[in-house]
Formats: C-alpha cells, structure tokens, sequence
C-alpha cells in the first residue's frame, strides 16, 4: 500500500468516526474547544465539505470535518475540524484558506450593509510525530495600511496522548486514530539495518495493549450510559480497520491477527449478548442495531437462564485462550472474580 494509499484509509475512517451520535459529537466539540455545550438543547448538522474558489483560477477544496451547531438561538456557530497524518509545512496557510471559504460560504451584509464573514472554530490534529509540529498555527496578515491581524488555531498532538487520558479528555471519539501512530515506528524500524525482533515484537505487544484498553474503556463507557451502542460499534469499526492497516504491511502475523479477531469477536458478543439463537435471528430479522437490540431483549426473556450463562462463559474462555489480562475479562464480561476463577478450573 502506497502512502498516498494509506492517507485515504486514514481519511475515510477520520470521517466515518464523525457520523457518531449526536451527544458523541457534542462532548467532542465541547472538550476539544472548551465550549460550554449543552447536549440536550444542541444538534450537530454535517456541512458540505466541498467549497469552489474562482480566484486566480478555478479550484475546489475539501477540508475534512465541518460541522454546524444548531440550538435555540439563531445562532449557529460552525466548527472546522482537520485530521492530518503527518507534518505538512503549508498546514498553516490551508487552514487559513478553509477557514475563509467555509467563513465565506455563510457570509451576509451586516445592518450598515457591510459583508461579515465569521471564521469557523477550527483545530488541527496531527496522527504522527513530527519535531517541527507546534502547538498552535499562526499567520500573521498584513493589510496595506500597515496594520495586521495574527491569524490562530490551535492543534492537538494525538501521538502525545495515551487512550486512557483521551477518555478521560472526554475526546474518546478520536480513540482509534491513536494507532496511526504506530506506522511511523515500524518505518523507523524497518529502515535500521540492525534492528531486532525484541523491538518488532515490543511495537505489536504495545498496539495489543491499546486496542485492550479501546475496548475496556468503550465497554465501561456504555455501561454508565456515556456511549450509545451505535458510538460504541463505530469505535470499535474503525478501531479494527486501523489495526488491519498496519497488519497488511507491517505486521503479517496471523497469530496476532487472531489475537485481535477473537478479541473483538469476544468484546462484540459482550456487547450484543450474542449466543441468544432465537433474540439472533429475530435481531436479523428486524435489521441492523435497532432490529438486533430487539431481538437481543426478545432472546433474553426466553434465554436468561440458559443463553447469559453460556454465553459469557464462551466469551471469558475465548479472552484467556488469547491472553487477555484477568481484568480485562472482568470488565468486559461482567463476571466475578470466583466466577472467573470457576472458569479457569473448568
């Protein structure tokens, strides 16, 4: 896979993660910002991202989040979010642009019918390390009189920040992307003529160990009511496809690929109480997340003695075959550590 390659992948799945519940998207635009944002009186509106520029010649551009927030006022501020990969040394003249076209696309003339063309919130949040990555992009504008304006926007440095803290951050809508990260290690890696496989192996141990929490903190999450089951799915989608980008072309183990797939398969049974046949195909029947939901709740009336039981069994089995820590298992499966234990001697 080409890095151009690559950088779409990573786009897509930046994009999908923002098709979140509205209450996801309202915590994220709320922590990142420092905006007071009410979840219960606010709706997050998706805007196109496609914004054409005649001058000096004929240019579409695409930048990656635009979001509106509609309320009870008439007032609907717009929200610029960019995801990039790596350092890119015009970053900072590209968010001024956006920031000017997405600003303009909503400009109106004032009372003194004078145009006013209000510039989006925006942040930059960069996936991989890069030395000359500042934290905060400035333009300073200089007009012709003379005076100037500093042109600011803040930028988030993902690769600093463990998955615990992003959960904590309120920013576990951006949990995925943290393993893009990882790429760049692998690269560093495989240039080195001398490098062993202690360091190949230290690299894979320490993606296992994010996904391992992604899925802690995710499970945790919904059960104080945090995470939907619609975010908690989409976290966990683009979760597995960022780790399916780095298997393809740098790990290629499948031991550790069925590590992650009974993992996920295991967390995904939690989630859903699959192993409940009759809640299983009426759930299928009814379609998707909300077809499955009912009937999970169909299955549990006739299934909870018998279905529950054998169910988690099944998915605590699965996690200590694979080697998921006790607390890990714990977490996910809701059970006791006696039970747990009870299982171990099984």
């Amino acid at each position: 896979m080409s890095p151009d390659e690559y950088r779409v992948k990573i786009d897509e799945a930046a994009k999908f993660l923002f098709t979140a519940s509205n209450d996801t998207l309202i915590e994220f635009l709320s922590a990142i910002f420092s905006l007071p944002l009410n979840k219960e009186t606010l709706r997050v509106v998706p805007i196109s991202t496609e914004y054409i520029c005649n001058s000096p010649v004929y240019s579409r551009h695409y930048p990656d989040i635009v979001l509106e927030v509609r309320g009870l006022s008439d007032e609907h501020p717009l929200f610029h979010v960019e995801i990039q990969t790596g350092y890119d040394s015009m970053m900072d003249v590209r968010m001024v642009k956006y920031g000017y076209l997405i600003g303009a696309s909503r400009s109106e003339n004032g009372s003194d019918d004078i145009r006013v063309i209000t510039i989006p919130h925006q942040v930059v949040i960069y996936l991989e390390e890069h030395s000359r990555i500042t934290d905060t992009l400035q333009v300073k504008i200089v007009l012709p009189d003379g005076s100037d304006l500093l042109y600011s926007v803040p930028v988030l440095k993902l690769y600093q920040y463990p998955v615990e803290v992003l959960g904590k951050m309120d920013l576990y809508l951006l949990l995925p992307l943290v393993l893009v990260k990882y790429r760049k290690r692998f690269e560093k890696l495989i240039a080195r003529k001398n490098a062993g496989r202690e360091e190949f192996d230290q690299i894979v141990g320490e993606i296992i160990q994010d996904i391992e929490t992604i899925i802690s903190f995710s499970s945790k999450a919904g059960e104080e009511g945090r995470l939907d089951e619609e975010t908690k799915d989409i976290i966990l989608s683009t979760t597995i496809e960022m780790y399916k980008q780095l298997h393809r072309k740098y790990i290629k183990d499948e031991r550790v690929q069925g590590k992650v797939d009974y993992m996920i398969e295991s967390v995904r049974q939690k989630w859903h109480t699959i192993g409940l046949e009759e809640g299983i195909e009426k759930g299928i029947e009814r379609g998707k997340v909300e077809g499955i939901k009912v009937g999970i709740e169909k299955g549990i009336e006739k299934g909870i003695e018998k279905g529950i039981e054998q169910g988690v069994k099944t998915v605590a089995k699965n996690l200590l075959m694979i080697g998921i820590d006790d607390a890990v298992i714990l977490q996910v499966t809701g059970l006791t550590p006696e039970e747990l234990e009870r299982i171990k001697a099984e």
